[in-house]
């Protein structure tokens, strides 16, 4: 009759794993989700605050996203989405950074600067969801700059740190990229510019344009995920989650 013998493992017991796509698509279509709930329900149910409202210096006719996300049902749905995604969107920092990966010494300070401005993108969309302009207009401004700023160094460098290191790619993801990034060099700091002709000037139109481009902006952002999709797609890149001699060990890729 045989017998058996249960031995504690001496190796890592995977306890789970889900695969890395799934933790893109969470994390790029939960804070959009919480946008179209908010519009939905602005839309729905607080029509008459939508448009023709007093901001400012004047009465403007075109809500911005920001506006938006500030009214108070709204905001819940916008809060909770976006805060939910963003422990998922530590594991897209960090696949940017395998993919990315070179033993050239030259491209490590774009490396790290890639993990840092993600880190800081990431901070600050967390600010943005809980300090509103209901909270306090220029922390919300502030962290919104940041988050500009952010943005825009984390897709430039991904951008540069792509063409040097993905030699197998296709070119056209990365004329995407450059045309994606292009476009946020225009937009973001046409919002600037109209935020001040509105809020200092008082110049006619000029909220309806920070809207407009508010809009873009938000496009553009997307528009930059989506071309990126595919370095996320393959069935084989996994995160597991293990256990190893009682302790949760760190998840890996």
């Amino acid at each position: 009759m045989p017998t058996y013998r249960f031995e504690a493992s001496r190796g890592p017991v995977v306890l789970g794993s889900f695969q890395l796509k799934h933790a893109f698509q969470a994390a790029v279509t939960m804070p959009a989700a919480g946008i179209v709930l908010a519009f939905l329900i602005g839309y729905s149910i607080h029509t008459s605050l939508m448009y023709n409202y007093s901001w400012g210096c004047r009465i403007v006719y075109l809500p911005s996203v920001s506006r938006l996300l500030n009214l108070p049902l709204e905001r819940i749905f916008w809060n909770f989405l976006s805060l939910s995604s963003v422990p998922l969107q530590l594991f897209v920092v960090l696949r940017q950074y395998m993919l990315t990966f070179s033993t050239s010494n030259k491209l490590q300070l774009l490396r790290i600067t890639l993990v840092i401005s993600s880190v800081f993108q990431t901070l600050f969309l967390t600010l943005l969801a809980t300090v509103g302009e209901r909270e306090s207009g220029d922390f919300h401004v502030a962290f919104f700059s940041g988050f500009a700023v952010s943005t825009i160094v984390n897709y430039s460098v991904f951008t540069i740190l792509m063409k040097f290191t993905a030699s197998k790619e296709s070119p056209k993801h990365g004329r995407r990229r450059v045309a994606v990034l292009l476009g946020l060099v225009v937009t973001l700091p046409t919002i600037f510019i109209a935020f001040i002709a509105h809020n200092v000037f008082c110049v006619k139109g000029a909220y309806e344009a920070f809207a407009i481009f508010e809009y873009l902006t938000i496009f553009l952002i997307y528009a930059f995920h989506m071309s990126n999709f595919y370095l996320f797609s393959n069935p084989s890149h996994r995160i597991l989650i293990c256990q190893q001699n009682g302790k949760i060990k760190g998840v890996r890729i």
